[in-house]
């Protein structure tokens, strides 16, 4: 599958799909041209079998700084980008792809910025990085599903004085809060990604697709309505190649072999 966008750029090498947010002069802002595209190269992505693993990143020295404020000063946002439709088809098919979603929080994250990267499933930041639920600074309410992904990290408390703050933290404060899981420095941190995008892509990927998605729909269920999915990811996994691959390979102490099924 061939990939072509104004805003984006995406590669593939090894399995591993990068998606570079691409407008580096602005500090890649999510204009309405941005956010439809992201939704359309996900849904791409998505039905791309040579992809395994995503990592998303920003070119230049920013991840994205939010909304493109000349579409918000210009009359460019429309009712249903006002309403969350555009912007909730972005993030949907961001978290809602069913492969492993890696960002690499290369600088600054703010509003809409936060909300995408918020959405990828492991957050691998620079320490340079920064993060910032920056709306309140013009009176706006947060978007991207900042809201519904933010407290889900942090808790509802702190997600709710760093919404009414507008603070900008620093990377150390991300990783103190769950919000990175690993810290590098901005030389390694393409680099150490893609080793573990690699990585994941050589494993098991119904194992993570399972997982992933079990997480993802376990939020505000009962420990005991989860067990009925718990155990409807057992069978579908315990009957596929992989699960049989593993058993095998551990048993003859060799590195197993997964295909992805």
């Amino acid at each position: 599958m061939e990939y072509k966008f104004e805003t984006l750029d995406i590669a593939l090498d090894e399995g591993v799909a990068v998606v570079t947010l691409n407008r580096p002069e602005r500090m890649n802002p999510l204009s309405m041209k941005m956010l439809e595209e992201l939704g359309t190269a996900f849904q791409d992505l998505r039905k791309d079998e040579a992809v395994k693993v995503v990592v998303l990143t920003g070119a230049g020295k920013a991840f994205c700084a939010g909304g493109d404020i000349d579409d918000m000063s210009g009359g460019k946002l429309k009712l249903d980008y006002v309403a969350g439709r555009t912007l909730g088809k972005t993030i949907l098919a961001i978290q809602g792809i069913e492969k492993p979603v890696i960002c690499a929080l290369n600088g600054i994250a703010a509003g809409g910025g936060a909300g995408v990267a918020l959405a990828c499933d492991v957050i691998y930041a620079s320490e340079k990085a920064k993060f910032s639920e920056i709306y309140a600074n013009i009176g706006m309410v947060p978007d991207c599903g900042n809201l519904w992904l933010l407290p889900r990290v942090v808790g509802p408390y702190k997600a709710k004085e760093l919404c009414f703050t507008a603070e900008i933290i620093d990377a150390q404060e991300m990783y103190r809060l769950g919000i990175a899981q690993k810290l590098f420095p901005p030389e390694e941190l393409m680099p150490k990604t893609i080793e573990f995008a690699r990585k994941l892509a050589a494993g098991p990927l119904l194992s993570y697709k399972l997982s992933k998605t079990f997480i993802d729909r376990g939020w505000g269920m009962s420990l005991e309505q989860f067990y009925d999915l718990e155990a409807l990811a057992l069978e579908i996994v315990m009957q596929s190649e992989d699960f049989k691959e593993g058993m095998a390979a551990f048993l003859e102490k060799r590195k197993a072999v997964y295909k992805g099924r």
